[in-house]
């Protein structure tokens, strides 16, 4: 998360008020990569890493596009119920596939300010509780379609009446279409509006409704409509730069799509601009890094993306590639803790029912960490410093919060339970007694790659070295894509995670608010986004500062008050701020260097998602 968030916002704010508004040749390439450039650009990428700013600008020398080529792009994961925003659980590899085939109403601006992108101008009503887009005309879907106001608010509404996506959306309350127009209303002010409809949210993306109305999961589809639906969700039907081909779905296999020569920011489109650059684009899954990167470097891929800091550090300084790392607008790496229990006042309100079990069946009933003495006792007893060092090959920082270095809300000192033995052992005796077990048995599910697997082993260890025989962990790996699954139905004890990545805190609210927080019930079934589903007031009155308020500085006490509660009751175990890498053959260039059709440029990489349109290859050939 970016460290203007303030400016973020005053920027949007005054933007809404005015309503407005061939390849290179060898020689150039040896002289990117000469060893005294690539020395500076390691010393400038420490001193901004540390600081929480590295973006992942893409500072090559400047070279004239090229139209051509296959890229070949290795991706962590493939996506469980691809590929239709409403329905999709769709991690990073997916969020970058829907950057290929379409475009989001808005985008992130380098300054973290959120510019429109398929909007052309946004105005909120004066108490901030509806606001109005125009969309730019004359942009159509792959398959012909218009991408009007009617189109907008289609897309809106699969998303607000989704089982999956609907409690984030939960507080709008109508979305209307005139034209080229929509309005969005809410339920209460929002500071930031449909603006948190970029391309870092799966719903901020726009798809044919006429194929949308095809797809028998649409949830605005009648019982005899969904009956006759015969559409592929996988088969996306965007605006974007490239149109679909291909795609297997499962570990070693791929999307592929091809140029869209009628892009609306092509040649032919209403820009008059000159891409896409690519003729194809395939994306391929390689769950294992290790494999990911033997395949980069064996020519099986021309780029690849990992939060896996060791393998990172390994091509510093590597003049055969290129490597751009960012941790700007950053995710925290954790072991997430399911403390569903209770009831929940506020899920129950919105359903009828004042006293909502969380726990209905009682599978939650016998994990400690619904107990903060527990949750206490695990993060004393880890040394995140260490996990840095061991496991982040020393280029990532130990988190104590959601929000990195630089983000509003950051803190030095959250709260948060530090590393201490001794605490660690004190609180495992209160943990004994408030979960009546002996040992302590703990559950912890995580992604199933070596890496992830060895990190589990370490912590483990630290467990062990703290507790003796106090605790009993069992460790079981899950495929990425039933890991989300997992965790939006609360079916785990403790759980290895990525995530709160984002421009605002704004945007994450619906991770954390008890609104969010279904129960464990697998019979009906439940499906919840705030996957750690622990309820706290406190949390909803934080939150409504940072969403509801329009002064900065109220904004920015109210994201230092949710970062104080996150250390206060220790709902996850943080372990570091995560670090992006894009590690690419020097023939791939304008890797991550986008603008707005208006000449904004645009943020680099927000939580390792970046733009595609933009990409060129030297010679119009990717591989050489």
């Amino acid at each position: 998360m970016a460290k203007k968030f303030v400016k973020a916002f005053a920027v949007l704010f005054a933007f809404s008020l005015i309503a407005a508004a061939c390849g290179g040749d060898s020689d150039e390439t040896a002289i990117e990569n000469e060893p005294e450039v690539v020395e500076e650009e390691v010393t400038q990428v420490e001193e901004d890493r540390e600081q929480g700013d590295a973006t992942g600008e893409d500072t090559r020398d400047d070279m004239t596009a090229v139209h051509g080529g296959r890229l070949v792009y290795g991706v962590e994961a493939d996506t469980s119920n691809p590929f239709v925003p409403y329905a999709s659980s769709c991690a990073i590899s997916c969020r970058m596939i829907l950057r290929s085939v379409s475009d989001a109403l808005f985008i992130t601006g380098a300054g973290g300010n959120i510019v429109p992108h398929l909007v052309e101008t946004i105005v909120p009503s004066a108490d901030f509780k509806s606001w109005t887009m125009a969309i730019r005309d004359g942009i159509k879907f792959h398959d012909g379609t218009p991408l009007d106001g009617a189109a907008v608010a289609y897309n809106l509404n699969t998303c607000r009446m989704s089982p999956l996506t609907g409690p984030a959306l939960s507080q709008i309350s109508d979305v209307t279409s005139d034209g080229q127009s929509v309005t969005i209303s809410y339920t209460f002010p929002e500071a930031l509006g449909p603006a948190a409809l970029n391309s870092s949210t799966q719903c901020g993306f726009m798809f044919s409704p006429t194929w949308l109305q095809t797809i028998a999961s649409n949830p605005l589809l009648t019982a005899e409509q969904r009956a006759t639906a015969a559409g592929n969700p996988t088969e996306l039907v965007g605006v974007g730069a490239f149109t679909f081909k291909s795609y297997t779905p499962g570990n070693g296999n791929s999307f592929i799509a091809t140029r869209n020569a009628d892009y609306w920011r092509g040649e032919n489109g209403i820009t008059g601009e000159e891409l896409p650059y690519l003729d194809e684009i395939e994306f391929v899954v390689s769950v294992d890094i290790q494999g990911r990167s033997n395949g980069l470097k064996g020519g099986q891929f021309d780029i690849i993306h990992t939060s896996n800091a060791d393998e990172i550090k390994k091509y510093e300084g590597n003049e055969d590639y290129v490597l751009l790392q960012a941790n700007d607008y950053g995710e925290t790496s954790m072991y997430m803790l399911n403390a569903a229990q209770g009831t929940n006042p506020y899920a129950g309100a919105l359903r009828g029912d004042p006293e909502l079990a969380m726990d209905p069946l009682g599978m939650n009933s016998t994990n400690p960490m619904i107990h903060l003495s527990c949750r206490k006792a695990a993060a004393h007893s880890l040394d995140t410093q260490r996990l840095a060092d061991e496991r982040g090959a020393g280029i990532v920082k130990p988190a104590n919060g959601p929000f990195p270095p630089g983000s509003m809300g950051y803190l030095e000192d959250t709260g948060y339970p530090k590393f201490d033995i001794a605490m660690a052992q004190t609180e495992m005796e209160q943990c004994k007694i408030d979960s009546g077990q002996d040992p302590v048995t703990v559950g912890v599910t995580i992604g199933q790659d070596p890496f992830s697997a060895e990190t589990a082993d370490l912590v483990v260890s630290m467990m062990d070295d703290a507790f003796g025989e106090d605790i009993s962990v069992v460790v079981t790996p899950i495929e990425q894509g039933q890991l989300i699954g997992l965790a939006l139905a609360g079916a785990y004890h403790v759980m290895g995670w990525r995530n709160f990545g984002g421009v605002d805190p704004s945007e994450l609210w619906y991770w954390w608010s008890a609104y969010t927080a279904s129960p464990v019930n697998p019979t009906v079934p439940e499906l919840a986004l705030n996957f750690g589903r622990f309820v706290d007031p406190e949390m909803e009155t934080a939150m409504q500062g940072v969403r509801f308020n329009p002064d900065p500085a109220v904004r920015k006490a109210s994201a230092e008050a949710v970062n104080r509660l996150f250390g206060k009751n220790v709902w996850n175990l943080w372990t570091t701020w995560t670090l992006w890498g894009l590690i690419s053959s020097p023939r791939v260039m304008d890797i991550t260097t986008f603008t707005t059709p208006e000449g904004t440029m645009t943020a680099p990489v927000v939580a390792g998602k970046h733009s595609v349109q933009q990409i060129w290859c030297q010679d119009g050939n990717c591989q050489g």
